[in-house]
């Protein structure tokens, strides 16, 4: 049973023993919220540092130290008390204060055209994921920081184009509606958890059921709070038959958050894609481009059924290039987005070159696709266009990222595109989760460390018979250039 669907039975006393739980939880998470507060706030000086202009950093210093020995001060507070009925105040506090800073900086460095307002979804992000509250209270704090950002800037700010404030608060609020949803399953969760404990006191023929059905619910409940840390990982999808196609996919990130991307969307009425890219570098910001994408892309091939693949790919750099500009770092990305249609895949944009292994020849062939990258220039259209790659039956195509290629051994030699398509012909007729887990691994032995975050996705044409899903033997085929 999924414990995501499941709908707890809380009545009475119980009801009342689970609020209290749910209080100790909160009053818990807080105190680790307050500690990433004061070590956190008091460590993105040292960016001001490098960001900011020098005639603010008097300035950011002394808020920082203030709202620094605010977190030290609630952290001792919150040591030394109980939980209570109160104990989701610190949260919407270290919101408050934390919102307030920023807001307050945002409008020494330019008001509402200062790009300094991103810091406000890390705020929402790491409140909102963190606290195990209720949905209501994620929204509630949301609301709250982007009220605090608008009135701040709106009476102390200076000029700012219309457009500017209506593209902060999209990102703010699509950020905001990320949390809500996290809040809701999470919230689920703990009460699943707390439900099933409750039935296996009284239970004892179950007692094995409902023993894992709470692991379950409790691994997925500690798995929510890691999403502060590698939010873009579990927004990825599962494997999928998509269409005519059976997809694979699976991303190693290098940190703790990766700036590689893939997405697998079926938009309605046989539309499917696919899409795959890489942010330049790695980290916080690199995270953020790859959740900004993954939403404009989808937006746009739900909302716009008739355009094609280059179509999409200008539109969403159409969304993403002030957007990245914005983060004051030198950020850009190579994409493909691909349709999977019954004659084959359609393909644009600028990315690594596609691998694809043909059962007929038993050989790989090398697809090179033209185009240019997202965030560079201004206008796509005219640079990118589309590009059909057939697909027969059995036939399958390897996307990947430069993680992959550029994995480097001790002598500096790269494993490079010739290892990885013989890699690819060795496997192609496996089940593509086992043959995703052998080119992993491949690169895994021949590399000396990871540098990079490496993606790799499988796309079969779908066959019948499906013996290459049923897992039939691998045959090694021989790679063409």
């Amino acid at each position: 049973m999924d414990p995501t669907r499941r709908q707890p039975v809380l009545t009475g006393e119980l009801r009342e023993a689970f609020a209290a739980y749910r209080r100790e939880l909160v009053h818990s998470w807080s105190q680790t919220l307050s500690v990433l507060g004061f070590s956190l706030n008091a460590l993105f000086l040292l960016l001001d540092l490098f960001v900011v202009p020098r005639g603010v950093i008097v300035r950011f210093a002394v808020y920082r130290a203030v709202v620094t020995g605010a977190m030290l001060v609630q952290y001792f507070v919150l040591r030394r008390t109980r939980p209570s009925r109160w104990s989701i105040v610190p949260g919407y506090l270290a919101s408050a204060m934390f919102a307030l800073m920023i807001s307050r900086m945002t409008v020494d460095l330019g008001g509402f055209e200062s790009h300094y307002y991103a810091g406000l979804n890390l705020v929402i992000v790491g409140v909102d994921v963190l606290l195990p509250w209720r949905p209501i209270h994620s929204l509630v704090n949301g609301v709250m920081v982007i009220g605090t950002y608008v009135a701040t800037n709106a009476l102390l700010g200076g000029p700012f184009a219309p457009g500017t404030l209506v593209s902060n608060l999209y990102f703010m609020g699509s950020t905001v509606v990320i949390a809500v949803a996290i809040s809701q399953v999470r919230h689920r969760l703990i009460a699943n958890e707390y439900a099933l404990r409750a039935e296996l006191v009284q239970a004892n023929a179950e007692l094995d059921r409902s023993r894992a059905q709470l692991q379950q619910a409790r691994d997925a409940l500690w798995g929510e709070m890691e999403v502060a840390k590698r939010i873009q990982t579990s927004l990825l999808p599962d494997n999928r038959r998509v269409g005519g196609y059976d997809v694979a996919a699976r991303m190693l990130p290098a940190a703790e958050v990766g700036g590689d991307y893939y997405d697998i969307i079926q938009a309605g009425e046989g539309r499917d894609w696919i899409a795959i890219g890489d942010v330049s570098g790695h980290g916080v910001e690199s995270g953020l481009v790859m959740m900004m994408t993954q939403t404009s892309i989808t937006s746009v091939v739900h909302e716009n059924p008739q355009l094609g693949p280059a179509d999409v790919f200008n539109a969403v750099n159409d969304v993403l290039l002030e957007n990245i500009s914005r983060l004051r770092a030198s950020r850009y990305m190579t994409l493909n987005v691909v349709r999977l249609g019954d004659g084959g895949l359609t393909l644009a944009g600028k990315h690594q070159d596609v691998l694809v292994w043909r059962r007929a020849s038993r050989r790989v062939e090398t697809v090179t696709n033209e185009g240019c990258w997202i965030g560079v220039v201004e206008d796509t259209r005219g640079r990118v266009a589309d590009q059909i790659v057939p697909m027969e039956e059995g036939d399958v195509a390897l996307f990947f990222t430069d993680g992959a290629t550029e994995a480097a051994n001790a002598q500096g030699e790269m494993f490079g595109e010739e290892r990885l398509a013989a890699a690819l012909a060795e496997v192609a007729e496996r089940p593509l989760d086992e043959a995703l887990e052998v080119l992993f691994a491949r690169v895994a032995e021949f590399r000396a460390g990871q540098d990079d975050d490496v993606t790799m996705m499988l796309v079969r044409r779908a066959a019948e018979p499906a013996s290459a899903r049923l897992g039939a033997p691998a045959a090694a085929g021989a790679v063409a250039h």
